[in-house]
């Protein structure tokens, strides 16, 4: 492989996939761009994804397999930011153990990183096992996106989506503390780094979707799914609040936990100083949340109150 041809790091976390993983694998070896290294990191997975793995360490080189050390945080968060550290490529691919990438993928971005000045490449993802495959709305351009439109959910993408210049992968990590919504965080964080990227409109990627995954425990368990929300934009906030310096996502952040608790039925957990940062944020209009609550209990409706917050 000439020198001047770029290394991608393909970095893949992985629990339990071993029924899954060998197809992720396949579709990394059928990359038509070929100076990869795929890192794949076991985040302690009790079946036999060490056998599958270590069979494509045989066939390919290129292949790495480790273990997330025992003194990080359970959680694929972890697995990516020490697959990360482990890494030695100039461009970045982080990818989820159980999804698909299309054969042009890293060719397609590699090229147009190396034709542009940019720090990183963004394209599509779909569903291939489900109806109504979309998975995000993508309608949007390269100038349109902002720290603001990402975190308060007018843009979205995934992580599968992105590779990055090492340079400005390396002035972020994933939040290893978080359960859910590790991907928003780590995008919001990089576009407080860098707006400066290109847009590939074409589908990339093919996801997964199954019962067990994220999103589908939300559809199976609705309660689960707005603690889930409420905790995060929490977190989320926390977080980055000194660093976005914006009322905009301010607002939009802590406005998420109260929606959850209201469309709970106020049955799920509020987070410890919530309220708090909401009186800070909201001031006099934080008197809707409560009459929300209030009339959440009483007659089963908040929405009339709840309007007024947005």
């Amino acid at each position: 492989m000439p020198t001047d041809i770029p290394l991608v790091s393909i970095i893949i976390p992985t629990y339990n996939r071993a029924h899954l993983i060998g197809e992720t694998l396949d579709s990394v070896l059928a990359q038509t761009y070929k100076n990869w290294e795929c890192i794949v990191v076991d985040d302690g997975s009790t079946d036999n994804t060490s056998e599958v793995v270590k069979s494509y360490l045989v066939m390919d080189s290129r292949f790495q397999y480790h273990h997330r050390p025992k003194d990080r945080l359970p959680g694929g968060n972890a697995a990516r930011n020490y697959g990360f550290e482990l890494s030695k490529g100039e461009y970045i691919q982080w990818f989820d153990s159980d999804d698909l990438m299309v054969a042009e993928k890293l060719e397609l971005k590699v090229a147009v990183l190396m034709k542009n000045n940019v720090d990183f490449v963004i394209s599509k993802t779909k569903y291939f096992n489900k109806k109504n495959g979309n998975f995000k709305n993508y309608d949007f351009e390269a100038k349109d996106v902002t720290f603001e439109m990402f975190a308060t959910d007018y843009i979205k993408w995934i992580t599968n989506d992105m590779i990055l210049k090492h340079s400005i992968a390396k002035q972020i990590s994933f939040n290893e503390h978080l359960r859910a919504g590790q991907e928003h965080n780590f995008i919001c964080q990089l576009l407080l780094k860098s707006t400066n990227l290109f847009y590939v409109k074409e589908f990339l990627s093919l996801k997964r979707y199954t019962v067990t995954s994220i999103q589908g425990k939300r559809d199976m368990d609705k309660l689960h799914h707005f603690q889930i929300i409420g905790d995060f934009h929490w977190l989320n906030y926390l977080q980055l609040f000194k660093q976005a310096n914006s009322q905009k996502f301010n607002k939009f952040s802590l406005l998420q936990p109260g929606g959850a608790y209201l469309a709970s039925k106020n049955k799920i957990r509020i987070p410890s100083g919530y309220w708090i940062e909401f009186l800070k944020v909201y001031k006099g209009k934080s008197i809707y949340l409560l009459l929300a609550i209030i009339s959440n209990k009483v007659f089963g409706r908040y929405k009339r109150f709840y309007k007024k917050l947005k």
